[in-house]
This record gives C-alpha cells, sequence and structure tokens, in this order.
C-alpha cells in the first residue's frame, strides 16, 4: 500500500511512521506541511532513507490570512506548483492527513480525486479545541469528502459530532508511546535514585514537575504563584522541573524563568530537545506532575506521567474521558489555590496511583494501538 503521509513537522510524526507505518511495511510518503525541520532528530529521520520526502517549494502566502487581493494569482500558482509535485510522487492508495490544517484541507481534498486515495483526516486535539468558530464552520465543507476521521481521544470526538453532525465513519484511536516501553526498560536497569544522581537532583527531595512544553496555555506562571504559598517546611525538600523544550516564544520562556527563580524553590529549567531516554529518565524522577492547561486532549506526555507512577495534580476543567471512563487515580483542584494544600498531602501520605501503569499500557502502547491503526488502513485499501 502507498501511503502520502500529510503531517506537520513532529516527533509525533516519526512516532507515527516509525512505529506503525514502517514496521507493517507500507511505502511511505511523507509531505512536511511545516516547511521546516525543527530539530536534529527530525532532520536525521528524513536523511535516514525510512521513507520518501515530498519536497515542496515555499508558500508564501495564505488567502486565508487576509492577503491583499493582488496576492490572489501568487497564491493559486504556488499551490499549482505544489500540487504538481505531489502528484508526481503519486499515485497514493491513502492519503492520511495527521493534524488537520484549514489551509491545506482544499488541497488535499483535490488530491485526493485527482489521484482516487481514499482519504483519512486525524485529530489530534488542538487542530479542534484551539481553533476559532469561524473556521471550524468554514471547514465543514471539506471535511464530508472524507473517507474517514480518527480521533486522539473521546472528547474530540464528542465535540467534533457537535460541530458538524456528520455521518463519516469515525474511530477514537491513538497514537501509541514509544517512551512507555523506555520507562520499563529503564527502571529494570537502573534504580530511581541513580537516576536522579545523574540529573543532579537528591534522593530526598520531590520533583514537580510544571507543564510538559513551553507555551502559554500551559499556566506556568499561576502555578508558580500558587506554589510559592507553601509552608517553608515543605519548600525545603521540593525541586521544580520546568520542561521547556519546545513551544512558546523566547520572551515568555524567559519570563517564565525569571517567575520561578523568585519563588526561592530548587528548580531545573530544562530548553534542549529530549531524546525519548531523557523523557523516560525525567518521568521515573517525578513525584508530582501538576497539569494546569487551559484545555488538552489527554496528551501523551499526562499519560506517560502516570504510566510512570507519578502522582497527578490535574485541573478540573480538564475532563479527560478517559479519567471518567476507566476510573484513573489522581488528585484534582478547581481553583489555583488549592494547589499548595494537595502537594503537602501528598508529603505526608501515600497517595495510591498503582492501577494506572496498567490503564495506560492498555490504552497508549503501540502493542495494543498498532492493530487499530491497521484496521483502518486494511478498511481503507479495501475500498482502493
Amino acid at each position: 500500500m502507498r501511503v502520502l503521509l500529510w503531517s506537520i513537522c513532529s516527533p509525533w510524526t516519526i512516532n507515527f511512521v516509525e512505529n506503525f507505518l514502517v514496521k507493517n511495511n507500507y511505502e511511505v510518503w511523507i509531505l512536511n506541511t511545516s516547511n521546516k525541520k525543527e530539530s536534529k532528530e527530525y532532520i536525521d529521520f528524513f536523511e535516514s532513507g525510512r521513507l520518501h520526502l515530498v519536497e515542496l517549494p515555499p508558500l508564501i502566502s495564505e488567502i486565508n490570512e487576509g492577503k491583499a487581493q493582488g496576492d490572489l494569482f501568487k497564491n493559486f500558482h504556488e499551490r499549482f506548483l505544489r500540487l504538481k509535485t505531489i502528484i508526481k510522487s503519486g499515485p497514493f492508495d491513502v492519503i492520511n492527513m495527521q493534524f488537520v490544517r484549514f489551509t491545506d484541507l482544499a488541497d488535499v481534498i483535490l488530491l485526493k480525486y485527482l489521484m482516487k486515495s481514499k482519504l483519512i483526516l486525524s485529530y489530534w486535539g488542538s487542530d479542534l479545541f484551539r481553533v476559532n468558530r469561524k473556521e471550524l464552520t468554514a471547514q465543514g465543507k471539506y471535511i464530508r469528502h472524507a473517507d474517514f476521521i480518527t480521533f486522539d481521544n473521546i472528547d474530540l470526538e464528542i465535540e467534533f459530532k457537535k460541530i458538524y453532525r456528520k455521518k463519516i465513519p469515525s474511530k477514537v484511536v491513538l497514537f501509541g508511546l514509544p517512551v512507555l516501553d523506555i520507562i520499563d526498560k529503564t527502571c529494570r536497569k537502573m534504580a530511581g535514585d541513580d537516576i536522579r544522581r545523574q540529573w543532579g537532583i537528591a534522593k530526598d527531595k520531590m520533583v514537580i514537575a510544571i507543564g510538559y512544553n513551553g507555551i502559554p496555555q500551559q499556566q506556568h506562571k499561576k502555578i508558580l504563584s500558587a506554589i510559592s504559598k507553601l509552608d517553608k517546611q515543605y519548600k525545603e525538600k521540593v525541586v521544580l522541573l520546568l520542561q521547556m523544550s519546545y513551544g512558546g516564544s523566547r520572551e515568555y520562556r524567559k519570563s517564565v524563568i525569571n517567575a520561578v527563580k523568585k519563588t526561592g524553590y530548587e528548580y531545573i529549567v530544562i530548553q534542549h530537545f529530549l531524546s525519548n531516554d531523557e523523557v523516560a529518565e525525567l518521568r521515573i524522577i517525578t513525584d508530582i506532575f501538576i497539569n494546569a492547561q487551559t484545555t488538552d486532549a489527554f496528551s501523551g506526555s499526562v499519560c506517560e506521567y502516570l504510566f510512570a507512577n507519578t502522582i497527578l495534580i490535574n485541573a478540573k476543567w480538564l475532563r479527560y474521558k478517559e479519567f471518567e471512563k476507566y476510573n484513573f487515580q489522581y488528585l484534582e483542584f478547581q481553583s489555583f489555590n488549592e494547589i499548595p494544600l494537595l502537594i503537602s498531602q501528598v508529603m505526608e501520605k501515600e497517595i495510591d496511583v498503582s492501577k494506572n501503569k496498567e490503564l495506560v499500557w492498555k490504552l497508549r502502547s503501540w502493542e495494543y494501538c498498532a492493530p487499530r491503526w491497521k484496521e483502518i488502513y486494511k478498511r481503507m485499501c479495501k475500498q482502493c
């Protein structure tokens, strides 16, 4: 089966290609719609020879971004050149648009009909939850051309059906998380205290992670303000961990670093790109993870912390349907002012989160996720 993966530049793209498409021997062409290769890992991946890369002429102007009328002809000409380049690499049995972008939908649908391909639209989360209503409404006329739609969690499926009410075959099917296997292997190979020592953290310290990337929606500064009110007897036992390897502007990251300095806590701020091994180590050594995003779609990072038996302190407005359906063990807050009390409770008594590991494995390991994706691709191929 020949597959065109229409996706953004992301570690999740690498994850999907390596752990599903390549392992199932699909012929894969990848089109990087962001026109950039952000990390060394991504560059190495493209140059490894494990897939074909469709190199596109850069698209400078965008009609829907309010450009002047004089840009329209240039825009159509650029799009024509891009489509011509893709068609030369085809035909494809399946086009899978991973992360649905309004600016690309018309092109994807045109290619579907020109090459008689089956089209799968795969929603990740922010491509639905963080898109304004006007744009979502405009997408409706394009989405009806999809042959199948996948969602990365239950909340996405519910929200999508509220907005569109279209009868298109769909399914909640998640990406597997390779870090889960690495967490297990690392735990068998190394003691937690040894991992802490590698990161310069004393074994008697409690590690509290705040968010998992550098975007303002993680609300780092509100969490830091709340944590600064923790009793002094607890403060001395804590190390704050801020993983800001990607997302957010330089100015925002700088403001967060200034804020954490003022708290008086020992802290670690990570801004370099992390390998999966490093991510696994950080999950293992973290005692508490505070999740206060404005919106979220049951992200992989949250699942990795749960798998590593980290105690999750979760914002009440993040109503993960998976939590309700599978009865995950976690603590919850409605107001930021409640966070210090919850931290002190964790430090005073043992909180049982032992069932979370198996729940996450059955939801997010590639052992369980790959067969679900394969079923969808086989269904599309039968229709080819």
